[in-house]
């Protein structure tokens, strides 16, 4: 992983291989971000589990072939679940999927900008009427 900060706002690159969380949580250790947005990225990925709220639980499904990243960002909290992330990719045949992104494999690169906050604190609180996570602004 390549990385550069400037003010609040965190530019890397992903290399071939290395799993999209585990990157986007040592980017986050690097720059001390607690709580953040990801602003974008694009490139692509690879068994990429993306999952759709159906009102009760997340119907899940696995992408195993490369995908091209035509969107892509979300929110960090202070607490887990940390990242919430949407993602949508094309496929060889330019069909687009997308969802709430649980897991992914970079391939062969993912470009990436993150904003620190740091002026006020995001966390998330299970909401028991629905069984979401809910964003917590304080």
């Amino acid at each position: 992983m390549y990385s550069k900060i400037e003010g609040s706002i965190i530019t890397a690159r992903f290399d071939k291989e290395t799993d999209f969380f585990t990157d986007l949580v040592d980017l986050c250790n690097k720059y001390e971000v607690k709580s953040g947005t990801v602003l974008w990225a694009i490139g692509m990925l690879k068994e990429f589990q993306i999952g759709y709220w159906n009102g009760n639980d997340y119907e899940k499904e696995t992408f195993r072939e490369r995908l091209e990243l035509v969107s892509l960002h979300g929110s960090i909290a202070e607490n887990d679940p940390r990242f919430h992330i949407h993602a949508a990719g094309a496929r060889g045949n330019h069909g687009i999927v997308g969802g709430h992104l649980f897991s992914a494999k970079v391939d062969p690169l993912v470009e990436i900008q993150i904003m620190k906050i740091t002026g006020f604190s995001m966390s998330r609180e299970l909401d028991n009427s629905d069984g979401l996570y809910k964003l917590v602004i304080k």
